[in-house]
């Protein structure tokens, strides 16, 4: 089956800003617009990560790099507070999640 998509170029100075125009979230654990705001600032500041993809429910961020290794249980517990969800990881456990985030560029959210 094939899915309608729409691409957008969304006229923002900063990539956390585009919940502004895209309004998203604010239901079941989903962080509301200022959260998310703010989560998208600190990773962009910290990884560089921007969100790049969303649907009704999951948004991606897209990162330049993976995390460092040494920084990815941090970063896990972050991801973690911000989706619960991400617990249906392999094992649920946040090793396996900061195991993931050292090795791709891309952070998958999900909630029900």
């Amino acid at each position: 089956m094939t899915y309608p998509l729409i691409l957008a170029k969304i006229p923002v100075k900063n990539p956390w800003e585009i919940f502004t125009y895209l309004p998203f979230g604010n239901w079941n654990d989903c962080p509301d617009i200022p959260e998310l705001m703010a989560a998208a600032k600190y990773w962009f500041e910290q990884y560089g990560a921007v969100p790049a993809a969303m649907s009704h429910d999951e948004l991606e961020f897209l990162l330049p790099a993976p995390v460092p290794k040494e920084k990815a249980m941090d970063a896990a517990v972050e991801l973690y507070g911000f989706c619960p969800d991400l617990d249906q990881n392999e094992d649920g456990s946040i090793g396996s999640l900061a195991y993931a985030l050292w090795q791709s560029t891309v952070w998958y959210f999900w909630w029900d």
